[in-house]
């Protein structure tokens, strides 16, 4: 029988190919009945709260490990958005799935942190006169972040192939944010 991190293994990797998927498809793709899905997730609400946390955690994760403070704001940049772009075909789509508004609220305030390090690293980049200085580091943020979700959606439809994603995704945002001479 599957315990939960392998329901919620399973479902992520299902959520991320059929974002509309029922918990009928949830407890088939993940071997376990219905009635033992249901016990461990009353709903399929809280089955994509946690699997938002769990996202969210990644999130956080990876921000942390990529050293945002680390070296000059280009290589910086182009570390964090390789891992960023790294988790976005697993997670990207959960953004998607629609929440009670005190689970979004949580997850948003469990975000900040890791928010707050990309924006710092942008105006570093800025006043390092690395990075354009007409985009916000909100902008920078908000087109980081929805750009790894499109991520997740082109991979999904078979657009984008997983080994070329961190390119891509470094490629645009490092050509589009980097500071002309």
């Amino acid at each position: 029988m599957a315990d939960r991190d392998e329901i919620l293994a399973s479902a992520s990797l299902l959520f991320a190919t059929q974002p509309a998927a029922t918990m009928d498809e949830v407890a088939h793709a993940t071997g376990v009945s219905r009635a033992t899905l249901f016990r461990r997730f009353p709903s399929r609400t809280a089955l994509v709260s946690e699997l938002s946390r769990l996202a969210i955690d990644a999130y956080a994760d990876v921000v942390e490990q990529s050293r945002p403070e680390a070296g000059d704001p280009l290589t910086a940049l182009d570390r964090l958005v390789r891992a960023l772009a790294g988790i976005g075909a697993q997670h990207g789509l959960l953004v998607l799935q629609p929440l009670p508004a005190l689970v979004e609220t949580s997850l948003l305030a469990r975000a900040e942190s890791a928010d707050r390090r990309i924006r710092a690293l942008v105006h570093r980049g800025q006043s390092a006169g690395m990075l354009r200085t007409d985009l916000s580091a909100d902008w920078v943020l908000l087109a980081v972040t929805w750009l790894c979700v499109g991520v997740a959606d082109g991979v999904r439809q078979g657009r984008l192939a997983p080994a070329d994603v961190e390119r891509l995704v470094a490629t645009t945002v490092l050509d589009g944010l980097r500071q002309q001479p």
